[in-house]
């Protein structure tokens, strides 16, 4: 009964000399890591995991434009429907059309703007077909 139930650390080398790999509980990734120092100065140990720490932020940023891009994808399909209506001479249907695209694709700014764009320029053409519709009854006096 006079033995400890737990065995502290100093009971576990009993008989076994202390050296830093005994006392330490060393793993490989450790030991290549010193192995790298021998054969490659530190600042190059150093340069390449910068290195490698730099592509991986370069492929998490591919990823996450690759996402924007599928989205832009969607809007172009989305778009191709307004701009045919637009070709067919309905341009009401076309403006109503890319209102709801504009909202829709708020928070991707290039299709916005792309929206927006063909919104003032249908404006355009519906103001000045008005504008030429009243102005021709006008001027015959």
């Amino acid at each position: 009964m006079g033995a400890p139930t737990t065995a502290s650390p100093d009971a576990i080398g009993v008989g076994m000399r202390k050296t830093m790999l005994k006392k330490e509980d060393w793993g490989g990734l450790t030991i290549l890591s010193l192995l790298a120092t021998i054969a490659f100065p530190p600042y190059f140990v150093h340069i390449m995991t910068m290195a490698a720490l730099t592509e991986l932020g370069h492929l998490w940023t591919t990823r996450l434009d690759r996402l924007q891009k599928d989205r832009l994808v969607e809007f172009e399909k989305e778009f191709r429907k307004g701009w045919q209506m637009e070709k067919d001479g309905n341009h009401v249907g076309a403006l109503e059309w890319y209102r709801k695209l504009e909202k829709e694709y708020e928070s991707l700014p290039q299709a916005s703007k792309l929206a927006t764009l063909q919104i003032r320029k249908i404006e355009e053409i519906l103001n000045s077909s008005k504008k030429a519709a009243h102005g021709t009854g006008k001027k015959k006096s």
